[in-house]
């Protein structure tokens, strides 16, 4: 499998253009050229071979002669309800939820969430997530929605077979997850936790409160390591 993977919308069979960014990473980055193999992924199931015919000033003519399914793609839809954080603790909390399969991040605006951090554009995380998508093989990116304020949020969890809640003040650890479960979801607080109303609303909401053991996690720590926990309940580390 090639590791020069670019984006493509709307990839079809037989002759494309790569353009914008794509093409400039391309052209100018990697100094790819006529003949070049490259694999295009266009945010859908496949992963599409292609051989470069022509190198523009503005665009890439490629040929694209066949398509694969993307073994890489989650085969579980995991949300993560993250409260939004100070950038670069966002960042990394994309980059690394995208590498371990998770599907979407629902950016939560609670109690204590400072205001500095609800500034960001969620298009520069996007970002980042569509480049780890190439880094880590997949053909869909880790999408991030608009933040959304805690108390609806909780009005969606009725949307999931089962949303896990990482607690400081919890003392059982209760991550059961049916083998038929198909769209799971976990709730991350903010640097300061979660406020008490906040945590009793979230736990009313069918949210099962569990502990990430004895030490107390940062944000980011703790969002890889429920993550992991349950990527690897659900087999997708098989």
């Amino acid at each position: 499998m090639s590791d020069k993977r670019f984006f493509l919308k709307d990839v079809t069979i037989g002759k494309n253009y790569i353009v914008g960014e794509e093409h400039n990473h391309l052209a100018n980055v990697m100094r790819l050229k006529q003949n070049d193999e490259i694999l295009l992924i266009g945010d859908d199931e496949y992963d599409y071979y292609a051989k470069i015919l022509e190198v523009k000033k503005d665009k890439t003519l490629v040929d694209v002669y066949k398509q694969e399914q993307n073994l890489a793609n989650p085969q579980v839809d995991v949300t993560a309800f993250v409260a939004m954080n100070k950038r670069e603790h966002m960042s990394l909390i994309v980059r690394m939820l995208s590498e371990l399969g998770i599907t979407t991040i629902v950016p939560l605006i609670t109690k204590w969430t400072l205001k500095q951090d609800q500034t960001d554009k969620i298009e520069r995380f996007q970002k980042i997530a569509d480049q780890s998508t190439k880094q880590c093989r997949r053909s869909i990116s880790l999408k991030i929605t608009e933040p959304m304020k805690l108390v609806d949020a909780c009005k969606i969890f009725v949307d999931f077979d089962k949303v896990f809640f990482a607690y400081e003040n919890e003392n059982q650890n209760s991550l059961e997850i049916d083998g038929n479960s198909k769209k799971l979801a976990f709730v991350i607080g903010p640097v300061a936790g979660f406020d008490t109303d906040e945590a009793e609303l979230i736990k009313k909401s069918g949210a099962v409160a569990i502990t990430l053991g004895k030490r107390i996690l940062r944000a980011d720590t703790a969002c890889i390591a429920l993550a992991s926990t349950i990527m690897e309940h659900t087999g997708e580390w098989k």
